[in-house]
């Protein structure tokens, strides 16, 4: 199961393939949001990394060569400067302790003065709009930096309002994003913006509408959602183009809320979308944003639908860069040419971890707050740059461009084999004949037991909305897809694990 940094641990888990180990590192009670439909249950070992393990190799802290235990025991479960150690305790607990890597070298991070002429450079920043003082402070570092680097544009990837979207009043966006950081005149400069989950809470409609609001066209037209799925194009004066395309995936995973606020089948419109353009653009580079990941070491973990039909995409037309937010902490993953880089500590804070990725491909992880820039020097190199909540480097991680596969090289990778070890949506999406959405996780083999993304209130009020009966009702437990404590199914909780039970009409019975 890889190296000594890593336990390996058996969970049961259903497939429609054989053993598919050591292609993952999946989480403690692993929310099961790929299932099978078929009867037998196979045994998926699974490498478990340790969490304080990864970038186990030492950091350096006053001349010494300190191990995670020490650092973190040295830093007493704070963040420490990034001329010391990096220790982070997510959930103020030991057993969560994590560290970074040691401060990057001062010969490769990005200069503190505008980039020089021919790169291009593009600032990431999701899950933001958290109301409070720590959008505020992050807002200045994100600041600090479009005035050093000069960015192109920002681009903003999602969870732009919490907790449920601009609901409908155009002024909660001045209120929670042009009063937050237009007041900054270096971010007076273009954001392309796109939905997360808690935008979709509410009508996201609204979001999109602003973009020709009186309210942000007569203070500069900064804001700029022109549709749910776009594609922005970019080039820098030595000639190098990059085409960037943002998608909703919210509307991708599927949502009640997009149910009812959209018209026909924008899923479908969207994936034809994007294959038509990434087939088309004959960019020097390009890549794709979206607000889930497609895999992640965060609490969230990976989300299955988009590994199964996202991943392929960008394989097969040689984007080398998918960049989302929704768990909240920056991470770089790489895995076969693809570089998943998260940048979705903007403002919200992090919890437990999943560590739902690729065995060894976790290249950098950091919990505290701040954004990720990236920057194209050349056509075939670029580079991320993650920084703190003060705008400090932590870490920078090279990008190589990536050539485009046919299906045939594609069907070879360790890449093809895992996405076809996810099953279609039946039955893990449905309970019974139900199809449920709006679900961050599927726990259960036949689809009724799952933790809620968008919660109206209790497990009743979201299991009675899809015509079904809850049955069960807990508080989320410390453990992903574990069962806290017991509730009433009319109980609310910020964090629900829900069972809901469909009619006998309902029921569906695997073969």
């Amino acid at each position: 199961f890889g190296s000594s940094k890593v336990h390996a641990q058996a969970w049961s888990v259903w497939f429609d393939t054989a053993l598919i180990s050591p292609f993952i590192i999946a989480s403690n009670n692993l929310g099961v949001e790929m299932l099978s439909r078929r009867s037998s249950l196979l045994l998926a070992a699974f490498a478990v990394s340790t969490l304080g393990q990864e970038n186990a190799s030492g950091v350096t802290a006053g001349g010494r060569q300190l191990s995670c235990r020490n650092c973190c025991d040295r830093c007493g479960g704070a963040y420490c400067s990034p001329h010391s150690c990096h220790c982070y305790d997510t959930k103020r607990k030991p057993y969560y302790w994590t560290c970074g890597s040691a401060p990057p070298d001062p010969g490769v991070a990005p200069p503190q003065a505008p980039p020089n002429s021919g790169c291009l450079e593009l600032l990431v920043i999701g899950d933001y709009g958290t109301r409070d003082t720590r959008q505020a402070s992050i807002a200045e570092g994100l600041a600090n930096v479009a005035a050093a680097r000069d960015p192109a544009a920002i681009a903003a990837i999602g969870d732009n309002i919490y907790s449920s979207g601009a609901e409908g009043n155009e002024q909660n966006i001045v209120n929670w994003w042009a009063n937050v950081y237009l007041k900054h005149s270096s971010l007076k400069r273009r954001w392309d913006v796109i939905t997360g989950n808690h935008d979709w809470y509410s009508d996201a409609r609204t979001e999109r509408d602003f973009t020709w609001s009186q309210l942000n066209t007569q203070s500069g037209g900064h804001w700029q959602m022109p549709n749910f799925w776009y594609k922005k194009n970019f080039s820098s004066s030595s000639g190098i183009s990059v085409d960037a395309f943002y998608i909703d995936t919210v509307i991708w995973r599927g949502s009640r809320v997009v149910d009812r606020s959209l018209h026909g089948d924008p899923k479908q419109e969207q994936l034809d979308w994007l294959r038509d353009e990434l087939q088309k653009s004959s960019a020097d580079w390009k890549i794709v944003l979206g607000h889930h990941p497609v895999y992640s070491a965060g609490s969230h973990g990976m989300s299955s639908t988009l590994l199964r039909e996202l991943d392929p995409l960008l394989r097969q037309y040689g984007v080398p860069l998918y960049l989302a937010g929704h768990d909240h902490s920056k991470q770089v993953i790489y895995w076969e040419g693809v570089n998943y880089v998260i940048s979705g500590a903007g403002g919200a804070r992090p919890r437990r971890r999943s560590n739902e990725y690729p065995e060894g491909s976790l290249q950098h992880y950091f919990p505290d707050g701040g954004f990720v820039g990236i920057t194209f020097c050349s056509k075939q190199k670029a580079h991320a740059t993650i920084y703190d909540a003060h705008g400090v480097v932590q870490a920078v991680w090279p990008v190589e461009n990536a050539a485009a596969r046919s299906s045939n090289q594609y069907s070879n990778t360790a890449s093809a084999k895992l996405a076809a070890a996810v099953p279609p949506v039946l039955p893990a999406s449905h309970c019974g004949l139900v199809q449920l959405k709006s679900v961050d996780r599927f726990c259960s083999a036949d689809g009724c037991q799952f933790l809620p993304d968008q919660m109206d209130g209790s497990c009743h009020d979201f299991c009675s909305a899809a015509g079904l009966r809850c049955a069960r009702a807990w508080e989320q437990g410390a453990g992903i897809c574990s069962q806290g404590i017991p509730m009433t199914c009319m109980q609310n909780a910020s964090e629900l694990f829900c069972e809901c039970t469909p009619a006998q009409s309902q029921q569906i019975f695997l073969p």
